[in-house]
Formats: C-alpha cells, structure tokens, sequence
C-alpha cells in the first residue's frame, strides 16, 4: 500500500489544500495530514523546501515522490486511483472532462479581485455586514455568475459531480460568505457541494483545531 502525506496550511483556509483534501476523501483513501505554518515561514524551511521545491500548500508525497499545485495533484489521484475501484474525480467522457478542467483552470487563474477582496477566511467565519462591491469587482462577480449559471447543468457541471464542482463552488461561497446575492440556482449548487462528507469533514477539523470561536457554516 502506498503511502501518502498531504501538506497544508495550518489554519485551514487555503481553498487549493482543501480541494486535495476533498478529493482524497471522496477517493476514500488513507493519507497523513502534515500541517505546515505559514505565518512562520515553514514553507521557506530547507525541510519543506526538499519536499515541495515550490514551498507552496498543497503539496503530495506519495512514497517520498512529491507533487504540487491542486489541479496536478487531483488529476495524479485519479490516475493513480483509478475506477471501478475508487470513485471517479473527473468525469470519464472526453467533452465532460475537458470542461471540468476548463472550470478549475478558470477558478483559478481569473477573478482575481473577487479572490482579493473577500478572502477564503470569511467562508470559514461569514463576515457580519454585507461587502459593497466597487464597479470593477462587481463586474468580475456578473462575469462569475453569468459563467458559472451557463457551465452548471441540472445538479453539476457535468451528469455526476467532479472535484471542479467544489472548486467552482468554493469560488462561489466567497460571495455567499460576504452577503452578495446570487441566483436561486447558484446558491443551492453551493450548498449541494458543501453538504457533502468530505466537506463537513474539513470544517469540523479545523473546528477541533481552531477552538469554539470559529464557527461552521452549517450550524
């Protein structure tokens, strides 16, 4: 059996290192969690830097072979954990597959000031007054919803759910967690998404790690 480290941020907040996590569980596989401190420096420490030449979190060693940046990681898993034995992360059918991928890589690479002025932070602690968008952050959230309503089928963005559904869905809750409406149809993709196992899971360990102060979203 293969061993296999996760690395992460310490308080929790990154979504990349949630997005392994997720999909790890949804994989149903054994992993180590190693959790590194940020505000520290441990990223930039010689010992991290020998595992993840980046210094960057995620990152995923497998029997000492390491890999970083989330979208690497989770198309390695399901390679490497293929089905029928493990649940798929990525849709089988060519179109549907290449779709997901272009919505990770959206997610990810664009709506950057929607990523800068509400931070991953205020989905674990939602901020108490709504956040009034400035023209040009309003104009990336028109972009995110009209994108995100023309990509989300009936249930996901293809017939069964994928890792891109929670990456697109974390993105999502950012305008959630700082009180910008959103459609009817977005909002209940963004709970089916954070009402799954592996999410909870993630929530209720930074709960434990974090002390009573910081609260889960579904309570």
């Amino acid at each position: 059996m293969q061993h296999l480290s996760l690395y992460i941020d310490s308080k929790r907040v990154s979504p990349y290192a949630m997005s392994v996590f997720v999909a790890l569980r949804e994989k149903h596989i054994e992993f180590q969690e190693i959790k590194i401190n940020l505000d520290e420096g441990e990223n930039t420490s010689d010992a991290y830097l020998k595992v993840c030449k980046t210094g960057k979190v995620p990152c995923l060693s497998v029997d000492g072979w390491s890999i970083f940046e989330s979208m690497a990681i989770t198309e390695f898993l399901d390679e490497l954990f293929p089905t029928p034995d493990y649940p798929a992360l990525y849709p089988a059918d060519l179109h549907a597959r290449a779709k997901c991928r272009a919505a990770q890589a959206l997610v990810k690479s664009d709506f950057s000031l929607i990523r800068q002025n509400m931070p991953s932070t205020a989905i674990f602690q939602p901020q108490p007054e709504p956040y009034v968008p400035d023209r040009h952050t309003q104009l990336e959230i028109d972009r995110l919803s009209r994108v995100s309503e023309a990509l989300i089928g009936d249930r996901w963005l293809s017939a069964q759910w994928s890792i891109a559904d929670f990456d697109l869905s974390f993105l999502l809750h950012r305008l959630l967690s700082f009180k910008v409406p959103i459609s009817e149809k977005l909002y209940s993709y963004v709970m089916r998404n954070f009402e799954r196992e592996s999410v909870h899971v993630w929530f209720k360990l930074r709960e434990l790690e974090r002390g009573s102060w910081d609260r889960s979203p579904f309570d």
